[in-house]
């Protein structure tokens, strides 16, 4: 699972303005694999949820799948699954609660560990708040077929 507890900036809120009263928000990914392995056509499921941080305070909420190629020269990026959320949906339920979401993968591109480039796949779970400000976490996992995911170290 992944945390992540931004840096803000710190202002003196009346008790009535309390983005996060003292602390700071806090974002969560979960996979449900816990190796973090999957394959190609397999569903990948997983749970986000936001902590120390009102709805209110969200303009929206956006969740991918996305696969990078970073290497020598230009990076690239794939989204193979996206959400977005406005404020009033968030508003509906408690952000804290998990909320379950889930996408059968694809076949390729397959993730790579190669000494030119890379192929990384991750959820990617991104805030944007009234204030401007953003909020990005990311959970990386491994995208290759089922007898390759044996050879990993763990």
């Amino acid at each position: 699972m992944a945390n992540v507890l931004p840096k803000l900036p710190s202002r003196r809120l009346s008790a009535r303005r309390t983005v996060a009263g003292s602390t700071e928000p806090a974002v969560g990914l979960r996979l449900s694999a816990a190796d973090g392995v999957y394959s190609p056509g397999e569903t990948l499921e997983f749970q986000h949820f936001i902590e120390r941080l009102s709805a209110q305070w969200i303009d929206r909420l956006e969740v991918s799948v996305v696969w990078l190629v970073e290497g020598k020269g230009s990076e690239e990026m794939g989204v193979h699954f996206f959400q977005s959320h406005q404020r009033s949906e968030l508003a509906k339920s408690a952000l804290s609660e998990p909320r379950v979401v889930s996408t059968v993968l694809p076949s390729t591109p397959l993730s790579f560990d190669g000494r030119l480039f890379k192929i990384r796949w991750c959820v990617r779970l991104r805030l944007y708040l009234g204030d401007g400000r953003e909020i990005t976490t990311e959970q990386p996992f491994h995208l290759m077929p089922l007898a390759c995911s044996a050879a990993l170290p763990v």
